[in-house]
């Protein structure tokens, strides 16, 4: 199992009614970390990674950091002819002049988006110019590791599992008289549920159905 799996292969197991056997065990922890990735790129990062040396293009007044919601920052530079200039995070009580300031994010807003603006002494400033002038480090994610991941986005994933391991199984269809092998084959990998379930969330486009 993966680090940042959103399921435990018991829960996969629980979830397909497969608890009872271990054959597929080593198959279907695959398929969990591929259905915890897929989830990642519907609504952003589920359980929490470190995004080291993410590099931006300066000269702007904000930055859009590449993963989010965003947990927190580590670091945030600007170079400016080949020197490191260190940018310090501005708070309610803290007006630095080489500072950066951070969004909340909405639909939880204990955690911050990906705008990262570039601030001086309580005010909007532009990063250093140039082509790679911005460099910034921070931890991405929800939560801490899979066994504090909420219930929503497990469920979301059980779904997805659910869907896309109806490959993997054995069925029977009815051909006039006689039961002949059948097998399922999904179609797409996010049944419409699991995208309900995140209304204000999803960041990749919505996909219509024809």
């Amino acid at each position: 199992m993966a680090t940042l799996d959103v399921l435990t292969l018991d829960e996969g197991k629980q979830a397909l009614n497969a608890t009872r056997t271990t054959a597929s065990d080593i198959e279907l922890a695959a398929w969990i970390t591929a259905v915890s990735q897929r989830l990642d790129e519907l609504v952003g990062p589920v359980v929490a990674r470190l995004v080291v040396g993410e590099v931006h293009d300066g000269g702007r007044h904000v930055v859009l950091l590449t993963h989010y919601p965003v947990r927190s920052i580590t670091s945030v530079a600007e170079y400016v002819n080949g020197t490191e200039i260190p940018l310090t995070a501005e708070t309610r009580t803290s007006k630095p002049g080489k500072a950066f300031m951070v969004d909340q994010y909405e639909p939880d807003r204990s955690l911050s988006s990906n705008w990262l603006r570039r601030r001086s002494s309580g005010a909007d400033a532009r990063f250093a110019p140039g082509r790679s002038a911005v460099v910034v480090s921070y931890e991405a994610g929800r939560f801490a590791n899979t066994a504090s991941v909420d219930p929503r986005f497990k469920i979301a994933a059980m779904l997805m599992l659910k869907n896309l391991w109806r490959s993997q199984e054995d069925s029977v269809a009815t051909i006039g008289e006689f039961d002949v092998p059948a097998s399922s084959f999904p179609t797409f990998a996010v049944p419409r549920a699991v995208r309900e379930m995140f209304p204000r969330e999803i960041q990749e486009p919505r996909m219509g159905i024809a």
